[in-house]
């Protein structure tokens, strides 16, 4: 399905702080087609219990772990252990296709429980955003450059690899130390000229050199300079699950190191596409750019 599928990663600046709330439908619960016995034994939760575009999901398999595998919509998901019990991380797009997609759970002995995983309409306002004159200004020229760029940045950004095992180890911290203020959330569309550019992050307010510390463990994948997302660090948590931070004024880690969680990985700045300091998070899950304040409700601190 197409929500399965990167589309190009978040652009940022500053601007003013969005919150927008639309109802969605009630996800069908996860029924089991297991024997009447142990119906009540083995069992899918997911959180959120409602999903919407956008969404990070933590999918919990509870009263088991001698499992085959766990599909969605006839893809294969990695497993990992979470607070004792086997889980899955998915990512839905922010363009995803909307309804209810079949999740089947394969036991290994052959049995199965099936349901329904719903997704839910996420609300996209609109709001302008100019184009910096160190990039060429507010001229058809330089968003025609801006938009080819975000292209191949999002090329690269996409290329970055990732561990075919579970690095992180309990709850993410916030990038920053206190006081936080969200500036920009994820999810609007910024208009720029005639293009709409989605905003896939959550930018923090961060004055130039503010200490950027990693968020979980894993391993550095990426650390360099992007003209439209200045400097910036991907960090790979493993089992597709990466954490990027961008328009940093300086990175202080190398290319393929392994950090720990709160480990000093940068500087904020104003390097790229921006308005003004301040530090852009994205969160992607098997190459999809989900919220970030979403992720940190279920598997933050």
């Amino acid at each position: 399905m197409n929500w399965l599928i990167l589309l190009i990663a978040s652009v940022v600046g500053a601007g003013a702080y969005f919150i927008y709330e639309k109802p969605i439908e009630i996800q069908e619960p996860i029924i089991a087609n297991l024997p009447q016995e142990t119906q009540e034994e083995i069992s899918i939760s997911m959180l959120p219990e409602k999903v919407e575009q956008g969404d990070p999901v933590l999918i919990t398999i509870n009263g088991t772990t001698t499992v085959e595998s766990l599909k969605l919509n006839g893809k294969a998901l990695k497993t990992f252990m979470h607070n004792g019990k086997l889980s899955a991380l998915v990512g839905i797009d922010l363009r995803s296709s909307l309804g209810s997609f079949p999740m089947v759970l394969t036991l290994k002995d052959g049995r199965t429980v099936s349901g329904k995983f719903a997704v839910g309409e996420r609300y996209i306002a609109k709001a302008p955003l100019g184009i910096p004159e160190k990039l060429g200004g507010d001229t058809p020229e330089a968003e025609k450059e801006l938009i080819s760029t975000l292209v191949e940045e999002g090329k690269l950004i996409s290329a970055v690899p990732t561990a075919n095992e579970k690095l992180w180890e309990g709850k993410f911290r916030l990038p920053i130390n206190p006081p936080i203020v969200i500036t920009d959330t994820y999810g609007y569309s910024r208009v720029t000229g005639s293009s709409n550019i989605s905003h896939k992050g959550t930018d923090f307010r961060a004055k130039v050199g503010t200490p950027v510390y990693a968020m979980n463990s894993g391993k550095v994948v990426f650390a360099r300079f992007l003209r439209n997302y200045g400097h910036t660090v991907i960090i790979d948590h493993g089992f597709g699950l990466h954490t990027i931070y961008m328009h940093l004024s300086e990175i202080s880690v190398p290319l393929n190191k392994e950090v720990k969680k709160g480990e000093l990985i940068a500087k904020s700045g104003d390097t790229g596409y921006v308005l003004g300091p301040h530090l852009h998070l994205s969160v992607r899950i098997g190459g999809i750019s989900i919220d970030p304040e979403k992720f940190l409700e279920i598997l933050g601190e």
